[in-house]
């Protein structure tokens, strides 16, 4: 008879290594703007204040106060002028309500910033 061999191995694995990101990914949460209109805000922890492009303001119904103006500095670096603010707009989360100015810009890569 022939003799049975039996090998073991002492090999032992290693996790692949962690993968980070050198980005974090954008974060939006869907949001209902003065009970009327439904949007997605760009969550921006960078930012201090609220930012609405004038065209989604518009679906709002909200007053615009246009003597409310105020300049931002861009993530750029550069800076924009914002046309007026939107003084206590609500703002709904699944339900939690919350009030806040808004300032409205003109043009802008984001309908509303979230800042």
């Amino acid at each position: 008879p022939t003799p049975t061999v039996s090998l073991t191995s002492n090999v032992t694995t290693t996790p692949a290594p962690l993968q980070i990101e050198h980005a974090t990914p954008l974060r939006k949460l869907r949001v209902t703007l003065n009970g009327v209109h439904s949007e997605l805000g760009l969550l921006d922890k960078g930012s201090k204040i609220i930012v609405i492009r004038e065209d989604i303001w518009r679906k709002t119904n909200a007053p615009w106060n246009q003597g409310i103006c105020m300049r931002m500095q861009t993530a750029n670096g550069g800076a924009q002028e914002m046309g007026g603010c939107v003084k206590m707009l609500e703002i709904d989360v699944e339900g939690i309500k919350t009030w806040a100015h808004a300032y409205v810009v003109l043009d802008a890569p984001y309908r509303l910033l979230l800042g």
